[in-house]
């Protein structure tokens, strides 16, 4: 009877060691120790997920930024409208030169298509039987130094056919003129007997050379007389109010 008590007592003591240890590593998995050991299972670092996942540690984007479109070099060729004003400039300043050698008065040849340079034109194309535009141009240059291009001429009408920018130009003419006190027909852009009148005699009185047709010369002179003008009314006014 004590041999069997003896054994019972050492099974339950073997079945108690037993619950306690399944115990104590259960207990062990879910406590904060269970990571450490993990640490040093794995070499003592961290899963990467831990890395990302982690406070206080960014990884930055994963993807390279896009590149910036590269800035123009200093001998890149100008665009736009700085390029076409530039070559504007140049075909003008070309066609104040070759008309200023034929005879046609433009003053200094500055690449600004100004009055007395449109007027210049104007003349130029009167002469020629051209299309009366008063407007500097590529054909027009073509025209003045090779004496043949593309640009239109009116057998039956020569040197009396007006661009809208023609008109402009004989409609300022005319308002100069009127503004002196010469008659110069009916308003508007259309060249009339009584305009050509009017600028002969304005050219004689002016001595000047009698073409009665806008020319540089006349449009030069109209534009220092309309200044004088001005000043004698604002001298005039000035007087008037002491």
């Amino acid at each position: 009877m004590i041999g069997w008590d003896r054994k019972i007592a050492i099974g339950a003591s073997v079945l108690m060691t037993l619950s306690v240890a399944v115990n104590m590593a259960a207990f062990q998995g879910k406590g904060p120790g269970a990571s450490q050991a993990s640490a040093i299972e794995t070499g003592g670092l961290p899963s990467r997920g831990g890395w990302v996942e982690g406070p206080g540690l960014g990884m930055g984007p994963t993807t390279p930024p896009s590149a910036a479109p590269p800035l123009p070099g200093p001998t890149d060729p100008p665009t736009g409208p700085l390029k076409d004003d530039a070559n504007t400039a140049e075909v003008t300043r070309g066609i104040q030169r070759e008309l200023d050698a034929r005879g046609y008065d433009v003053g200094q040849p500055d690449g600004v298509a100004g009055l007395v340079t449109r007027a210049a034109i104007f003349a130029y194309e009167y002469d020629n039987g051209l299309v009366l535009t008063g407007k500097p141009s590529e054909p027009l240059l073509s025209q003045i130094v090779l004496g043949s291009s593309s640009l239109e001429q009116n057998s039956a009408r020569p040197g009396k056919t007006i661009s809208p920018d023609g008109e402009a130009l004989v409609r300022d003419v005319k308002l100069k003129l009127a503004a002196l006190g010469y008659q110069t027909g009916a308003a508007g852009g259309a060249l009339t007997p009584e305009l050509g009148r009017a600028i002969r005699e304005f050219e004689t009185e002016q001595k000047l050379k009698a073409s009665g047709r806008i020319s540089g010369p006349m449009m030069s002179r109209l534009i220092r007389l309309q200044g004088q003008a001005k000043l004698r009314q604002g001298a005039s006014s000035r007087s008037a109010s002491r």
